[in-house]
Formats: C-alpha cells, sequence, structure tokens
C-alpha cells in the first residue's frame, strides 16, 4: 500500500477565545495556544517503522483537555486513543495491535486548551508502522454558496469511498484555504463542513459542501480547480415565539422562511387574509382576542409544520388601533401604491371620513379609496405636488376590535426627476434566473425570470451605488434553493456583481451582466 513522507508535528490553527471567569492575570492577554516542544516528543513525529502503543507529548505550558475521547481522532480508525495528562506532558496511548506496513495520523481537534485564556489549536502528528510515508498533499478552498464570501475555520475530510471512515482532513485558513498534507493517492470522498461540537462528523444542522461528483481521484500533489460551496440545510420548521400584540395580533417568528401558510390557532383555521408576512422569517396573524386567553398556534409551509402555546392576558387586549404609513420616512415614489397599515384587521372604511390634503392650498384631492387585510389602499391623482397629509377621521376604520380614532398623517410624493433607472442586459443568460439589486447591504428589489429576456429596466431607484446577484434559478421556483446532502443536490448557483453601479438623478444607466464562467 502507498506510505507517508516526512512531516513535521505542526499547529495548523490557532484560535483565541475569552478568559475564563476567576483568573487573575498579570500581564497581557495570553493569544498563544499551547505549543508542543517537538524536540522532546517520544517517539518523534514521522517515526516510520513504529512498534510501540504510547506517544509522549510535552507542551510549553500548563494545559487542560476538552472532550479528549471526541476530539482525538485516529486515522485509520484502528485503535481507540486514551489521553491522559502529567503536569506539562500529554500522554496519548491505545491498547490494540496496529497494522503492519500502515501510516496513521492523529488528530488532537482543538483538545488541547492553556488554563488561563482557553486557546486551543489542531494538531497533527503522523506516523508509520512501516518503512516510509507518502508525500502527496492537496489543497481546497471553501466559499458561503450564498455570499461567495471566502469561509475560514472549516474542516475539509476525505474518506474512503467504500468504509466512509476517515483518511484525512484539514481547516481552513482565513483566505478559506484547506491543506492536506501526506496523503497516499487514490480515490477519496470529499467533504466540507463548518464542525461546531468538534467531532468531525457532519451533523444534519451543521453547514456543508461537497461536490458535484462526490468523488475524488488525487494521483499527485495538486489543487481543487472550483472552490466547495457551503450552505446551511433546510431545517424543519420551528416557531421561536408567537407574541401577542395589543389591540389583535400575533406576531410568529421562524427558523426557516415562511412560504404559503396555513394557520391554525385552537384546531380552527385561521383565513389566509388575516395574516400577512412582514419579513421572509416573520408572519403577523390578526385575531379576534376577545375570547382567547390561551391555547395552540400551529403553522404549516410547504412540509414543515409546528405548534407553540399562546397565552393572553386581560390586561394585554387593551390597545389603541393606530395608522401608519407602510413606506419608510413618510415617502412615496411616483408609481407607488399610496397605502398605510392599521395594527387591527380592517372590517369596514367609512370613506367620507377619510381625506388625502394638499398641503400648499389644503384642498381635498383624492377620489376613492379601498382595503385589503390590515391596509388601506388611496387612490391619489399624481401632480407636481410633493407635500401633502391624509385625515382620518374618528371611526373612519372599523376592526375587529373596534373603531380609529382622529388621525392625521404627513407624508411626500416625490418627483420622478429624484430617481434613476437601471437598464440591465441579462442576454447572456439562457436559463430562469433571479436578479437581485442591492443599495450596499440592503436588497432593494427582486426580479425572477422564468423566460430568457434581453433587458431589464428598473425604474424608481434613488441616487446611490448598486450591485447586484444573479441566482441560477434552476428549477424556476423564483428563489434561491439551499443543497441536499442526503440527494447529493447542490445550492443553485449564486452570480455575484460586486463592482459598483452608480446611479444618477434623472438618468438611465446601462449595465450588463455576464454569467461567470463568461466573463473575461
Amino acid at each position: 500500500m502507498a506510505r507517508y513522507s516526512y512531516l513535521i508535528f505542526i499547529l495548523v490553527l490557532l484560535l483565541g477565545s475569552c478568559a475564563q471567569v476567576g483568573v487573575i492575570t498579570g500581564g497581557e492577554k495570553d493569544l498563544a495556544a499551547p505549543k508542543p516542544i517537538t524536540e522532546k516528543v517520544q517517539p518523534p513525529n514521522a517515526t516510520v517503522s513504529f512498534t510501540g502503543n504510547q506517544i509522549v507529548i510535552p507542551f510549553d505550558e500548563y494545559f487542560t483537555l476538552s472532550s479528549p475521547t471526541t476530539s482525538i481522532q485516529l486515522v485509520p480508525p484502528h485503535a481507540t486513543i486514551r489521553a491522559s495528562v502529567d503536569k506539562k506532558t500529554l500522554i496519548l496511548s491505545w491498547e490494540e495491535t496496529l497494522r503492519p506496513n500502515t501510516t496513521y495520523a492523529i488528530y488532537l481537534n482543538n483538545t488541547v486548551k492553556d488554563l488561563s485564556e482557553n486557546n486551543d489549536s489542531i494538531m497533527q502528528y503522523v506516523f508509520s508502522t512501516g518503512s516510509t510515508l507518502d508525500s502527496t498533499a492537496f489543497s481546497a478552498s471553501v466559499i458561503d454558496a450564498f455570499t461567495n464570501a471566502t469561509l475560514a475555520d472549516v474542516i475539509v475530510a476525505l474518506y474512503d469511498p467504500s468504509t466512509k471512515t476517515l483518511v484525512n482532513f484539514a481547516q481552513t485558513d482565513r483566505a478559506g484555504v484547506a491543506k492536506l498534507n501526506y496523503l497516499r493517492t487514490g480515490t477519496y470522498e470529499l467533504l466540507a463542513f463548518k464542525d461546531e461540537n468538534n467531532d468531525l462528523i457532519a451533523q444534519k444542522t451543521e453547514q456543508v459542501g461537497f461536490l458535484a461528483d462526490s468523488l475524488i481521484s488525487i494521483d499527485s500533489s495538486g489543487a481543487l480547480l472550483s472552490p466547495i460551496r457551503l450552505f446551511s440545510p433546510e431545517q424543519p420548521l420551528e416557531i421561536l415565539s408567537a407574541k401577542f400584540e395589543a389591540p389583535a395580533s400575533f406576531l410568529v417568528e421562524t427558523n426557516v422562511n415562511i412560504e404559503d401558510p396555513t394557520v391554525f390557532i385552537d384546531a380552527i383555521q385561521v383565513d389566509s387574509t388575516a395574516s400577512v408576512l412582514e419579513e421572509p422569517t416573520r408572519l403577523r396573524i390578526f385575531v379576534n382576542p376577545a375570547n382567547l386567553s390561551s391555547g395552540n398556534i400551529s403553522l404549516s409551509t410547504g412540509a414543515n409544520a409546528d405548534t407553540t402555546t399562546y397565552r393572553i392576558l386581560e390586561t394585554q387586549k387593551k390597545g389603541a388601533i393606530r395608522i401608519s404609513p407602510t413606506q419608510a420616512n413618510f415617502n412615496y415614489a411616483p408609481s407607488q401604491d399610496l397605502s398605510f397599515r392599521v395594527n387591527d384587521l380592517i372590517t369596514e372604511i367609512d370613506t367620507a371620513l377619510i381625506q388625502v390634503i394638499r398641503v400648499e392650498d389644503s384642498v381635498a384631492v383624492y377620489s376613492r379609496a379601498n382595503f385589503s387585510g390590515s391596509e388601506i389602499y388611496v387612490n391619489l391623482p399624481r401632480t407636481t405636488t410633493k407635500q401633502y397629509r391624509i385625515d382620518f377621521q374618528e371611526g373612519a376604520i372599523t376592526t375587529t376590535t373596534g373603531k380609529s380614532p382622529k388621525s392625521s398623517l404627513p407624508f411626500t410624493v416625490s418627483s420622478e426627476k429624484k430617481y434613476g433607472i437601471l437598464s440591465i442586459n441579462v442576454a447572456s443568460y439562457a436559463e430562469p434566473i433571479v436578479l437581485q439589486v442591492f443599495k450596499g447591504t440592503k436588497l432593494v428589489t427582486e426580479k425572477a425570470m422564468t423566460t430568457t429576456l434581453d433587458r431589464v429596466k428598473i425604474p424608481e431607484l434613488e441616487a446611490g451605488d448598486y450591485t447586484f446577484k444573479v441566482i441560477r434559478d434552476t428549477n424556476a421556483n423564483g428563489r434561491w434553493d439551499t443543497g441536499n446532502l442526503e440527494t447529493r443536490t447542490l445550492p443553485e448557483q449564486i452570480d455575484p456583481f460586486t463592482k459598483v453601479t452608480t446611479v444618477r438623478a434623472n438618468w438611465e444607466i446601462e449595465v450588463e451582466l455576464l454569467p461567470l464562467e463568461t466573463r473575461p
């Protein structure tokens, strides 16, 4: 069989953590993990013709062990490593007889921590029961599948495809690169994952990444050409909280995006018009709390479902009906719907008690209004006027819990000249895509295109700098889909466009977006 070549005892990664409570130190914070005294390790690292069952590793300071039964790994796993500490010395031993002509690696996966700062590291010790060691090296980079950012502290592991046993692993550095050394040539299964519990096993809740073809052949030293894309597996729906907010709604927060929700309160289904998705993971459910005190809220979205309990005190049911603009800063774009949100479910409006006033001359200018759910939509003839006020007389809105008080809200309708237009050429994409437009880190707009288009126009954009993402919407469902390790499904690819495009007021800016593989 192939054998491993020379290896020094290496400290692969250094991690710092906070000082323990109660520890008094007189100098600077210790930022270094305990280091092995290489020249005193017995037998020396990279020993060949190894015949013993014990390794003695002195360190430069006192230390403690963290979960040694799970964080110490022997590869191949032909024995169980026992760990003990004698002052500043770590002793690793085993009872089993190792196989002849076999190269072994012992990994200390954040096992050794110092006493004051709890710094730790990943360490590797290699020896052979045969006469030689192998020298093949292999590296791979890891990025986030959604942001395309490089990722540090990710395990990249190689497994025997027939036995599924761990053969070798390394952790990515700050540049997102993992360097696996001292490999024997052969075919392996490659897996990357965020090892949250340091057990070197990819858990269902941990971020994971793999190759389209799960197997990789390594016949000489080299590097993986394309990065491994790490993603968070889709998790079962969990209701994180269900908070009652006066006068008549629950705000339900979940751990996954909510799509086409079905809600039951005390086994009675809530009408779909009585729920509003405020954010991808936040659903507001309007109720009449008169006969509610405690019970269950059940939510299902897709194939996921979860149930939680609620409790409403009588004192919580008292709350004023409030009206607020749906647009931040009370500022509406020229073609934007003029709408207002009520903190209760609307049952009726009296349009005679609602007026839109032009501030410059106090003239009423709107013609009609309607409502849906908890929102009121007002028809407003667009003129050169910018400043308005909407007056709601007492009783203008009837909700499930009462009538609205008198209120008056100022708002602005901006001129078209304040905004710019983006004309985006997407003709190079011959597949369904989702186009995302960002201003800084804020998602400004998102457009799903199931049929190929030459150009997309995004009007009414505030002046400023914009960037883009294109989601390769493989299944044409209008959103980004994560991957699945069990079915070997990769996450949908995202093409980032980080070069800034500046939008100027009253200008139309043309941009061409090219797929990653066709860019110069």
